[in-house]
């Protein structure tokens, strides 16, 4: 069986998009995307993030970057100097070979093909790079149009998983989609 890999610097160049890792340069205007009210209600986060916590976090992606195998791949999605939006991939099982994506893409560039490009480009990192068997996707289950983007980007629905996650104090459902190599190997559907 072949071992997880750990690719160390990453840039994933699109037909719109260009992934890579984040530069502390990057700061200011990560700040402005996690701040944008769209952003912020679809992350995670209980918290929103100040200028300072941002600045602190991406010299921390960076370490632990350099983890082995690497446990996350944190990364920006940009065209040129302008940043799009973001992807994450988290290596959730090195004995399963599993792992989830998630994305998120500034108010301005919804609905014109980031988000389908950066989990494209996730899942190429996830199966050809790092060697994933499985890889794991959650969204909101009223949220429409980040599901149609798993479902082009070649993930399946699996169901919903009820009181999934407890954010900012409230219980949210997950809607819970998946793809094996296998399936990507094939052109997803």
């Amino acid at each position: 069986m072949t071992p997880i890999r750990s690719v160390r610097t990453v840039r994933l160049p699109g037909s719109r998009c260009t992934l890579r890792e984040w530069t502390d340069a990057d700061a200011p205007v990560l700040h402005e995307f996690l701040t944008e009210p769209t952003v912020v209600d679809g992350v995670l986060d209980e918290e929103i993030p100040t200028p300072e916590v941002v600045r602190e976090a991406i010299p921390a992606w960076r370490e632990t970057a350099g983890g082995e195998p690497r446990p996350e791949y944190r990364l920006a999605a940009v065209d040129g100097d302008l940043l799009l939006g973001l992807g994450v991939l988290t290596v959730t099982s090195v004995a399963h070979r599993r792992g989830e994506v998630g994305y998120a893409v500034r108010s301005a560039h919804r609905g014109t093909g980031i988000g389908t490009e950066i989990t494209r480009l996730l899942l190429d990192l996830a199966f050809a790079g790092v060697g994933l068997h499985r890889v794991e996707a959650t969204v909101q289950p009223d949220h429409v149009a980040s599901r149609r983007v798993l479902e082009k980007a070649g993930l399946h629905a699996e169901g919903v998983s009820r009181d999934h996650l407890l954010v900012r104090g409230v219980w949210r459902d997950s809607a819970r989609y998946a793809v094996l190599a296998t399936d990507h190997l094939h052109g997803g559907d």
